[in-house]
């Protein structure tokens, strides 16, 4: 089966692709330099990675072993043996998503979509929709390994992201339809840092910067009872006109005439 008509369940999902299209442009465009002696200067990439935590078998089984219940204790040879956590990395975590009423348009837009046929061809359909307008809040944070990272990530995030960032994420399944939507985000005004003061034989120091994003999007509510392909043509007119005073003995009783028109598609 080719790459492009593949179906998972995860394709509908508008939610967990606008997540998706926010890690890849913080991935894109966060990054810092350190300069390592008086020649050689590189670049840090901060990778960012979605809140996972909390199922214990998922761990098992990307981190230790290769069966959930950890059958003869053999880790497989391509995974470690545990859990290591990249430093710098920044963690995402979908704290809440609200419906902005205040933003709804008209609903009988027409929009254009991609659907799979029956016949395993992708065709172009139109129907109308209603754009309804979300919210989605994002705690940020990002783990760094000193305070001069700190002042350095946050000076990027500055350059790069501040104010109002946009992005477009694919969204849609095969059977339904397949459409882009538009996303965008603003960098808050106000950052927050945490770096360890008191330390303790048992303690692991961490260096911290902390913010929230919004997420505004739509999800879109398409009426497929409207629904007509893109390849429908309207390739010529015929029309009929016919005197009501002919078919009516009282002509002072009708006026004007009236017109009956035919479309051919």
């Amino acid at each position: 089966m080719a790459t492009y008509n593949l179906k998972f369940n995860k394709d509908d999902s508008v939610i967990r692709h606008l997540i998706i299209g926010l890690l890849a442009d913080l991935n894109k465009k966060v990054s810092f330099y350190r300069q390592l002696d008086n020649d050689k200067r590189v670049e840090v990439d901060v990778p960012f990675y979605y809140s996972i935590t909390g199922d214990d078998n998922f761990l098992r089984d990307s981190f230790l072993f290769s069966t959930a219940n950890g059958l003869d204790c053999a880790p497989e040879p391509d995974k470690a043996d545990g859990n290591y956590d990249k430093v710098p990395r920044g963690v995402l975590n979908l704290t809440s998503m609200t419906v902005d009423p205040s933003k709804l348009v008209n609903k009988r837009n027409v929009g254009h979509y991609s659907k799979m046929t029956d016949q395993n061809l992708l065709e172009g359909y139109r129907a109308e929709f209603e754009m309804i307008p979300i919210t989605c809040s994002v705690d940020v944070e990002i783990i760094l390994s000193s305070l001069l990272d700190i002042f350095k990530c946050t000076e990027q995030l500055i350059k790069k992201l501040y104010k109002s960032n946009q992005y477009n994420v694919e969204v849609g399944h095969l059977n339904e339809g397949i459409y882009r939507i538009s996303a965008y985000y603003a960098m808050p005004d106000d950052y927050g840092k945490e770096n360890p003061i008191e330390y303790g034989f048992d303690d692991k120091g961490t260096y911290k910067v902390t913010f929230s994003l919004d997420i505004n999007s739509f999800v879109p509510s398409i009426d497929f009872g409207t629904e007509m392909k893109e390849s429908n043509r309207l390739f010529g007119i015929t029309g009929t006109v016919s005197d009501p005073q002919e078919a009516s003995p009282n002509p002072e009783t009708q006026t004007g005439s009236s017109r009956n028109t035919g479309l051919n598609i």
